[in-house]
């Protein structure tokens, strides 16, 4: 080191052309690949603890395996990161025990010091040993399993080895999944004729059940096992946790958006080799059995992947922002819902890219959910939902245009397409759509009351609700002649949900006074909100009934209420407008007040039609009129 140094001196290289002809010797001699060389790049100052990994298997040839399986979580790693609360785990856990339920989250992270989540990122913060521990105990069990002999190394790499699930802080989950069920791993190693559907029911079944909670941070494996909490994201994760602790390769497949509803789902595929994929529901169903992921209609299926993937090999503007995420492929082929179509081109593209999308209804928008290839003539899509609504489209310069009509997938795979007709023909519309019928059916046999006393204990009936046609306004005519203080409605050993209550007086106008009842059995649906005038707004007593205290005494001639609906429902003196699908976009047919609970207007036949309430700002799904009746369509 001495000479080398005295001779740098003595020669006067300036340090600029030291620098250079280093950076030519590094970039000739690196024998990483692009992806490799991205993460090591973005690692910065943790780079050595990446590259001591790859060197720790790479003196080896009988490594050379474990090097490959290192190198495949180094190169998928720059997008991982963790996102969690900081502070000691029995704070954050008390503070989930309630967290959905918390009127104002704040008050309680602050109380518990919880602060902000914090953001760590894998390749600036993950330690060599605790990749090296990750890939030495997915390789013990890969090997030590009857099953595992017919497991490929891809399959391995994708559905036993990756260290995380989703953005949970890191742990070394491996040993303590194993530590926790070690009794039930023993017995799967001594049994070489136990398959791994079998194993993976058995394991399944061990899991605590979970109490559904929203919003939280992922958690880790210790977190999950010691506060059995969370949605289906947190179910499905411990399922992964302890599956691939324990060498069984189980995936995460998910639908982004029910049809029926503003959330998607997420469950557990098994792969169970020759058989193919299984699925299953993590701590509820096991392999096979029945769960929503299988039962209810959807439009896609995904798999989450840890690998990077080109689902979509085109720019990046060219590619529809909800599709963009790499870590996933469609496997809706796999359920047995689902078809392959092929879509004619009615309407030419600005820009072709060789793709086409299929867009749901999500809002007010279309929202693109799926890819397809674009040919001369056809588009074809893969693995389609059947009996739901399409809009195939294209997109480029981010921007999107319809490439041929709305369709139906009929139950033999063909296509339905909603093309207006230039005949309009007179309909009548009852509401903006049929999913509220449970919730007003709750205020079937229930009572409207009056007293004197505030403990309703002298209680004269007012009216009792004996039948229900829809979730509209309805007007009960009181025929007792007698004052009271106290009224109130109260349900017949149902919820007691209701969305408006107005009682009127003698001189026929709407009396008003203090809400009374029971509190509100969560946030949101407190009793102030059957009188707010908003049908929107439901009241939801924790206990039986809502009602008013008048200040005095006075006669009740007419009671007005409104079942929950969710809006759904025609009322009378609100605005309504309605529109149909042209081929390019919504064009508005009629604007108008309701005179009643039904709305007459005229249509193009075979349309595609959706009413947007005005009041509220609600537009309901999209219908068309089969026999003279509105047909929901998801």
């Amino acid at each position: 080191m001495v000479i080398l140094k005295t001779d740098r001196k003595r020669l006067k290289i300036p340090s600029v052309i030291i620098a250079l002809l280093l950076g030519v010797f590094t970039s000739c001699t690196s024998h990483y690949s692009p992806e490799i060389e991205r993460a090591l790049t973005l690692a910065g100052r943790n780079r050595g603890e990446l590259e001591k990994v790859m060197k720790h298997y790479g003196e080896n040839p009988e490594d050379s395996l474990k090097l490959r399986a290192a190198e495949f979580l180094i190169a998928n790693m720059p997008d991982k990161y963790a996102k969690y609360h900081d502070a000691p785990w029995n704070d954050v856990a008390t503070v989930h025990t309630r967290w959905s339920g918390l009127p104002d989250r704040s008050v309680a992270t602050t109380a518990f010091h919880l602060g902000e989540p914090v953001i760590k990122r894998d390749v600036e913060h993950i330690t060599a040993e605790y990749l090296i521990d990750n890939i030495e105990l997915a390789f013990k069990v890969w090997r030590e399993q009857p099953w595992g002999k017919d497991i490929s190394f891809d399959v391995f790499c994708e559905e036993i080895l990756p260290y995380r699930i989703g953005t949970e802080p890191l742990e070394n989950w491996r040993e303590k999944a194993l530590a926790l069920y070690n009794d039930i791993y023993d017995s799967f190693v001594a049994d070489s004729a136990l398959t791994v559907v079998e194993a993976c029911a058995r394991l399944n079944s061990a899991l605590p059940e979970f109490k559904l909670d929203r919003d939280f941070p992922d958690m880790n494996f210790s977190q999950l096992i010691a506060s059995a909490r969370g949605p289906c994201e947190a179910m499905t994760a411990l399922a992964v946790f302890v599956m691939r602790a324990f060498g069984i390769p189980v995936t995460r497949d998910f639908t982004p958006k029910w049809p029926d509803r503003k959330v998607g789902h997420i469950w557990n595929s098994l792969n169970a080799g020759k058989e193919g994929y299984i699925s299953f529901m993590g701590t509820e169903t096991g392999p096979g059995e029945p769960h929503q992921g299988t039962v209810l209609p959807k439009y896609k299926a995904f798999r989450r992947t840890f690998g990077k993937r080109v689902n979509i090999d085109a720019a990046p503007e060219d590619i529809p922002a909800s599709l963009r995420y790499p870590y996933m492929r469609d496997v809706s082929s796999e359920y047995d819902d689902c078809v392959d179509v092929v879509v004619p081109r009615l309407f030419g593209e600005e820009k072709p890219t060789g793709y086409a999308y299929l867009a749901v209804r999500i809002g007010e928008d279309w929202s693109p959910m799926a890819w397809g290839t674009a040919g001369q003539s056809d588009l074809k899509f893969a693995g389609v939902g059947k009996n739901l609504l399409y809009l195939p489209v294209y997109y480029a310069d981010n921007r999107q245009k319809a490439a041929n009509y709305p369709f139906l997938v009929e139950d033999d795979g063909t296509c339905r397409f909603i093309r207006p007709d230039t005949v309009y023909r007179e309909i009548t519309l009852s509401g903006t759509s049929a999913d509220s019928e449970t919730y007003f059916d709750y205020m079937l046999h229930g009572r409207f009351e009056g007293a004197n006393n505030i403990d309703f204990s002298d209680a004269r009936v007012l009216y009792r609700i004996d039948e229900l046609e829809g979730g509209f306004y309805h007007t009960a005519h009181v025929g007792n002649a007698s004052k009271f203080r106290y009224v109130r409605y109260i349900p017949d050993g149902k919820r007691c949900d209701v969305a408006e209550l107005e009682f009127y007086g003698g001189n026929g106008d709407k009396l008003t006074g203090k809400v009374i009842g029971m509190p509100a059995s969560k946030p949101g649906t407190t009793r102030e909100n059957a009188f707010d005038g908003n049908a929107n707004t439901i009241a939801a007593p924790k206990n039986e009934w809502v009602g008013l205290d008048l200040g005095e005494p006075a006669a009740i001639t007419k009671i007005r209420f409104l079942p929950r609906s969710q809006c759904r429902g025609i009322y009378e003196g609100h605005t309504y407008e309605l529109s149909y699908w042209d081929g390019q976009r919504w064009t508005v047919l009629k604007r108008q007040v309701a005179t009643g609970h039904e709305l007459r207007v005229s249509v193009p036949d075979n349309a595609l039609l959706r009413l947007r309430y005005i009041q509220q700002n609600i537009t309901g799904p999209c219908f068309i009129m089969e026999e003279g009746k509105q047909k929901w369509l998801l």
